[in-house]
């Protein structure tokens, strides 16, 4: 497949709304992975202090699982971290600044 034809292909899914949603889904989770690295917890530690099982954390981290916001919060705060959500004007790229004066996006 040429660059061009993949550049074509890439702009076509930006169009959206499901690619969206993943890509939220892929920010939450990688930003999740770093802190439970970097605070040295496991997945089973995790899934215990939120009162959910081990496997269910994997699904999180892989994203096969259609998590809440009210979950993305219990999984932040038993890492010692906060959710922000953000949102900024459409086509800006990672620290463009919103209407609210927030730097985009914000995910742990």
């Amino acid at each position: 497949m040429s660059k061009k034809s993949f550049s074509v292909l890439f702009e076509a899914a930006e169009r959206h709304d499901e690619y969206w949603t993943e890509r939220a889904i892929i920010e939450f989770t990688e930003a999740l992975s770093r802190w439970m690295e970097e605070k040295k917890v496991s997945q089973a530690e995790l899934a215990a202090a939120i009162g959910v099982s081990q496997p269910y954390i994997s699904k999180v981290l892989k994203g096969n699982v259609n998590f809440t916001l009210a979950t993305m919060t219990k999984l932040a705060h038993a890492l010692g971290a906060e959710v922000h959500i953000h949102l900024s004007p459409i086509g800006s790229r990672d620290g463009a600044q919103g209407l609210d004066g927030a730097k985009a996006p914000a995910w742990g």
